[in-house]
């Protein structure tokens, strides 16, 4: 089966979403099938098996017009490679598409609040969901959120298969509760303003208070300036360090589903993040 994933923009040190590609596609491609990366910048680090096809506006546009005009290339490129199913990964104005709304469905839950971006990119997501053969919930709160929004488009909703609920994770151990090692803290979000690194740090200050010793390790933008972190490169290695965490701290308000914190459930670390966030509701309460 060839299958075409349709994105925005390729970032091959990207976060959630491109962990998740690089992750699923190849597998795709082990089992047999002809998975396509379609996006600007596909050509870049694709991943081992995944066939690319750079698509996007050539116009030295602004944002929002730009996102329009690179939906529009994104669909004409599909239309030449011809799949068989098509999963949109963005707003990508695509007939007949499963639309996964994972990434950039924090705007459809702001509405007409956000900035004049944020309510044109709104605009592209309630034609894309017009369009979709059917839409993906990765969580409760993003499934009710596509229901309530916009009931008149009776797309179907599928949702996301997870194990729940989690195992309970194991929590900092007595060496770290007593002060004989550091309580370590990670935070990780591409975006530091819609992934919360500022509230973070203020939870970092509240832990300080309580704990004789902390250390908070933080993946981020580049540059971004976190004082009494330690900062790591966008480079993977993230996953091994949470073999040694004892609590990822995640407030954010923004994402439908934050991978990162499945990540962490998954290897029995902690997490703290908001009630907002689409992940909440697959969590233990405490």
């Amino acid at each position: 089966m060839r299958v075409a994933f349709l994105l925005d923009r390729w970032h091959p040190r990207g976060g959630g979403l491109e962990e998740w590609l690089r992750a699923v596609a190849p597998a795709l491609a082990a089992r047999g099938h002809e998975p396509w990366l379609i996006a600007r910048g596909a050509s870049q680090q694709t991943p081992v098996g995944v066939r690319a096809l750079d698509a996007g506006s050539k116009l030295p546009l602004l944002r929002p017009w730009r996102d329009r005009r690179d939906a529009h290339a994104r669909t004409a490129a599909m239309r030449r490679v011809r799949p068989d199913a098509v999963l949109d990964l963005r707003a990508s104005l695509c007939g007949g598409a499963i639309w996964f709304a994972m990434g950039g469905f924090g705007t459809l839950r702001e509405g007409a609040t956000s900035s004049g971006r944020r309510r044109a990119l709104l605009r592209l997501e309630e034609e894309s969901l017009r369009l979709a053969a059917a839409a993906i919930a990765p969580s409760p709160a993003v499934a009710r959120a596509l229901q309530a929004y916009a009931p008149e488009l009776a797309v179907r909703v599928l949702p996301l298969p997870l194990l729940a609920p989690p195992t309970r994770a194991h929590g900092p151990d007595a060496e770290a509760l007593a002060g004989r090692r550091a309580l370590r803290v990670m935070f990780c979000g591409r975006d530091p303003e819609r992934h919360g690194l500022a509230e973070a740090a203020l939870w970092v200050e509240a832990l300080r208070a309580r704990y004789a010793r902390v250390e908070w390790d933080v993946w981020t933008k580049e540059g971004v300036p976190v004082p009494g972190a330690r900062l790591h490169a966008w480079d993977g290695s993230f996953r091994a360090a949470l073999a040694h965490a004892d609590l990822l701290l995640h407030p954010t308000a923004y994402d439908s589903f934050s991978l990162v914190c499945l990540e962490a459930a998954a290897a029995g670390v902690p997490v703290v993040t908001t009630a907002q966030a689409g992940v909440a509701e697959l969590l233990p309460p405490e």
